[in-house]
């Protein structure tokens, strides 16, 4: 028998105790004001720990006992001062970032998004068969986002100025889901289309495929004529597909049905919107087909072209419509004379991209933040030092539960509460002047 966590799972415990933090007292205990010396098979197995060389604490039945003993004082932390942290990836050019697939095994644990100077995040959707990132992505539209370098991003969310100084750190920022109302992350969740074919990778491009771009010299209800270089061949380009790049009609994807390499008109299975005839101004890309099957009968809508031919090779896939509701699909390129490509959807998650920045992240960390500020209503000791830090949850003052913001060590009831996580730093000396900005990030 084989099983496994999902991060699902992990998430799921994060975000319970995110919830817990609002029902529950959580405080930030410090403590120890002597040095760090002597074996204490209690509380940690180190035989001559120093304020250098810091001991690994234990977790046995024994080491809260240890850890009151040496309470100093603590302080309340509020449900807003703890947040869903996510690992930090700065964007840094000349990098390759991995693509977002839906078949990626654990791919939380990969760098496939990036936080850029202006404290955003963006998911990688395509990276452009493992070329290096050069351009850094910046914009918040709803829809992909597309470098001059051929990498395609995700516009996630941007880090508030307001959890700027609480959650961010050099390994660390925070993210949040669903968003603040009117901010452009919840454009991004509003606009998330769940099942959605955002991106077809190109796993092998084949060979001698035909393809042709140029300027339009006319058109009709049902006819283009292309450049007066084009390939003088009848039927040629007959089962490709012509796509309007800019100009007149620009968007309309259409199927060739006949070529004239006489007069070089083509001839489209259907007729162009009513308006948007294609004319001397319409930019055209003809290139093989694309084909889209939904397997198991999910998903519909999705259509796409190819957009990149490089001396036969196809090197691009582009989105013209996203569709919905697909779970499973497969792509191919058909037609266009050419061999061996090979093509691959890339489905959204669950909702869409962007609807979710935690889940699709990988929330499964949760940073909290406590500020000691000078003497903290005089139970926060100055002209001293601390070397270890606790969350203690529930503890009681007096046989009662502590409701107070702070304590010092002798007001919390020895032995009370539950001591859930413990670190073991070295000696950190408080001033009355001086401020502890301290950040505990707890996996699950």
């Amino acid at each position: 028998m084989s099983a496994i966590i999902h991060n699902s799972f992990r998430k799921f415990n994060a975000d319970n105790f995110i919830t817990s933090i609002g029902t529950n007292k959580v405080y930030l205990m410090i403590g120890k004001d002597s040095a760090w010396s002597g074996a204490s098979a209690g509380e940690y197995n180190d035989a001559s720990p120093t304020d250098v060389l810091i001991p690994v604490p234990n977790d046995t039945t024994s080491s809260p006992y240890y850890h009151h003993a040496d309470m100093i004082a603590a302080k309340l932390i509020p449900s807003s001062s703890a947040s869903h942290v996510i690992k930090r990836v700065d964007w840094t050019s000349g990098t390759v970032y991995a693509e977002y697939s839906h078949l990626t095994d654990d791919i939380i644990d990969t760098n496939f998004f990036v936080f850029t100077t202006a404290f955003r995040v963006y998911k990688c959707i395509s990276n452009y068969d493992g070329a290096q990132s050069v351009v850094e992505p910046t914009g918040v539209s709803t829809s992909i986002i597309e470098t001059a370098d051929n990498y395609r991003w995700k516009f996630m969310f941007e880090v508030p100025q307001s959890d700027v100084l609480k959650f961010v750190t050099s390994d660390w920022i925070s993210v949040k889901s669903p968003a603040d109302v009117g901010s452009d992350q919840e454009n991004v969740e509003n606009g998330a289309v769940d099942g959605s074919l955002e991106h077809i990778d190109v796993t092998a491009g084949g060979t001698a495929y035909k393809s042709a771009v140029g300027t339009a010299q006319s058109g009709s209800t049902t006819t283009m004529v292309l450049d007066a270089g084009e390939n003088a061949t009848d039927d040629y380009y007959n089962d490709l597909t012509v796509y309007i790049t800019s100009g007149t009609g620009s968007g309309q994807l259409r199927t060739i049905t006949d070529y004239d390499g006489t007069t070089k008109t083509i001839t489209i299975n259907s007729a162009w919107t009513v308006g948007q005839e294609a004319n001397n101004t319409s930019v055209y890309s003809i290139s093989p087909a694309v084909s889209i099957v939904a397997s198991g009968g999910s998903g519909t809508g999705a259509t796409a072209r190819v957009s990149s031919v490089d001396s036969g090779v196809i090197k691009k896939i582009s989105m013209v419509t996203i569709g919905s509701g697909y779970r499973f699909a497969t792509a191919t390129v058909t037609n266009g004379g050419g061999s061996s490509a090979v093509i691959e959807p890339r489905i959204s998650p669950s909702g869409g991209h962007g609807k979710n920045a935690v889940s699709e992240l990988g929330g499964a960390f949760i940073m909290l933040n406590a500020r000691l500020v000078g003497n903290e209503g005089s139970d926060f000791p100055v002209g001293d030092d601390f070397r270890k830090v606790h969350l203690l949850a529930n503890p009681k003052t007096g046989g009662v539960a502590a409701t107070s913001t702070t304590y010092n060590g002798a007001e919390i009831d020895d032995g009370s509460g539950s001591i859930i996580y413990s670190e073991f730093r070295a000696p950190i000396t408080r001033a009355s002047d001086s401020t502890e900005d301290i950040k505990l990030v707890v996996e699950f």
